[in-house]
């Protein structure tokens, strides 16, 4: 997966997915948002491999995590309420994950 498409995921993985009244891509500080999860991101470095649940991520390797309504996770994974993003760069591993997003 890419690192764009990290970032996306890792936004998503911040929101109440079940009842967002406002998820990340209709917020005004999306921008924010997303600079954020680059940020935290970016400690792994340019090489980073980025893995994760989402079905999304099995068709392509740049998923838009942020196009369709998150209906409890649905969109992203098989399993509800449950989603994960893993970075690992040569020396580190990252695991960021969300169960039932409130």
């Amino acid at each position: 997966m890419t690192a764009s498409a990290a970032t996306e995921l890792l936004a998503s993985l911040s929101q109440e997915w079940f009842f967002e009244g406002r998820p990340v891509r209709t917020r005004v500080d999306r921008d924010d948002v997303l600079a954020d999860a680059r940020m935290v991101l970016s400690r792994f470095g340019a090489a980073a491999v980025f893995r994760t649940s989402s079905e999304l991520a099995r068709a392509s390797a740049s998923p838009d995590f942020l196009t369709d309504d998150l209906a409890g996770g649905r969109a992203f994974t098989d399993y509800v309420m449950d989603l994960g993003l893993i970075a690992v760069s040569s020396d580190e591993v990252g695991i960021f994950w969300s169960f039932n997003a409130n």
